[in-house]
């Protein structure tokens, strides 16, 4: 399910008139191309200074992204009520289509499934003339799934105490983990890009998971294949003893789930809905996880979402960018994005290469220049990772960061911690 949003940002006009406020056009234009950059690191800075230079219906327009990127989302939810309630509320079609899309990824996050299907309902019937037609695709694709969940009772995770499981590593270097169901133990993949938690039809039937008479179109963000999958709702499973009830689960052939070039077959990927209910996630290289019962709160702000895909903030050299956060792949890899800003560099200093990629769905080749090395700075620490590849085309329509992060990033740390609670990524 492709959920993260193409572009939010159309032509985007003064929004009311007759404000109390003055509007500052050259602060509504900086946050305007910051948010056409899905930059949210900025914009919230950027926002949090504008004090009383944004009229009231701009106020709603950018907190609303700014809620809705740092999981704040029953207040985004409110926020886009409030512009459409504002009294002189004017915009186009196609802003207002862009607010109740965030608005229903909100409803989406927190499990109200009809809330987040009437959205799009809305969408289709007011504002599809004003849109492209791969959006409405976008869009419909996301009806049938949210129609598909409507009487289903929203997921809950229930925390009573710390809890410390045991992770291991599988044949692809990715974190495993247990977890029980349908009175039986299986390993898990944890992984925080799988915007939707994930099973092949032979697990589906041994996790006891209810079929949903729902077909849809889903996407590896690997190759950027795209093919049919299926909906299982699983009424309960534990995590140690965490128990997460009404879980839902994309079921994929076995087929599409076998990665061919390796011969490894995945079976049960955990995905960021169950893991983002945890609120906070510590793994330790040592093969231990905990989940505490009270999430810790850090001056750290550096976690972001960009739909249902993890963002983070990093720095390279004097820049700060922002990446996809991928638990579930075990090498990293740079985008279009940074080829470009990087142009010069790259070509002196990286060997081109065809390389193969393969993800749920299949494989595919790809042209790239292998940087030796990427020195990257999470809070006060730089690591390195070396034999980072550079894309040289997009991967999906409307790609906004710069490279996509993973375990081999992750390995450089002791302990990472994932916090969804307040939004931040913490590594020693």
């Amino acid at each position: 399910m492709n959920l993260r949003y193409l572009p939010f940002i159309a032509a985007f006009a003064v929004l009311m008139a007759g404000c109390r406020q003055q509007n500052n056009p050259v602060v509504e234009k900086q946050l305007k191309d910051l948010l056409a950059k899905n930059e949210y690191f900025k914009l919230d800075a950027r926002y949090k200074q504008s004090g009383i230079e944004l009229d009231e219906s701009n106020r709603l327009y950018f907190k609303a992204f700014i809620d809705n990127a740092f999981n704040r989302n029953e207040e985004c939810v409110k926020d886009v009520d409030s512009l459409f309630n504002l009294a002189n509320f004017t915009a186009p079609d196609s802003v207002k289509s862009t607010l109740k899309r965030l608005q229903g990824d909100s409803y989406f996050k927190t499990f109200q499934y009809l809330r987040a299907a009437q959205c799009d309902s809305m969408i289709l019937s007011k504002y599809k003339h004003a849109l492209h037609k791969d959006v409405i695709d976008d869009i419909n694709n996301d009806l049938v799934i949210r129609n598909g969940l409507k009487n289903i009772p929203a997921q809950q995770t229930l925390i009573k105490a710390n809890t410390t499981i045991p992770w291991h590593r599988d044949m692809l270097g990715l974190i495993e983990f247990p977890i029980k169901a349908n009175a039986q133990n299986f390993d898990a993949i944890f992984d925080t890009r799988a915007n939707i938690s994930t099973i092949s039809k032979t697990y589906a039937k041994k996790l006891g998971l209810h079929i949903l008479d729902v077909t849809y179109n889903e996407g590896s963000g690997a190759t950027g294949i795209t093919f049919k999958t299926g909906m299982g709702i699983a009424d309960s499973l534990y995590i140690g003893d965490i128990l997460v009830k009404n879980v839902f689960f994309q079921v994929m052939p076995d087929s599409i789930l076998y990665i061919a070039p390796i011969k490894v077959q995945l079976n049960i990927i955990i995905g960021f809905p169950v893991i983002a209910q945890m609120q906070e996630v510590h793994i330790f290289k040592d093969g231990k996880m905990t989940i505490p019962a009270t999430p810790a709160k850090s001056d750290l702000h550096n976690f972001a979402l960009d739909g249902l895909d993890p963002v983070l903030a990093l720095k390279s050299g004097n820049d700060t960018l922002s990446f996809h956060f991928d638990s579930g792949a075990s090498t990293s890899m740079l985008y279009l994005a940074y080829f470009n800003r990087y142009n010069a560099t790259v070509l002196k200093t990286a060997v081109k290469k065809t390389q193969g990629f393969a993800g749920a769905g299949g494989s595919e080749k790809k042209e790239v220049y292998v940087l030796p090395k990427l020195n990257l700075t999470l809070g006060g620490r730089t690591v390195t990772i070396d034999s980072v590849s550079v894309l040289t085309k997009v991967i999906s329509p409307g790609e906004k960061f710069y490279g996509n992060i993973g375990q081999d990033f992750l390995n450089k740390f002791n302990e990472v911690v994932y916090n969804f609670r307040d939004m931040y990524f913490e590594g020693k």
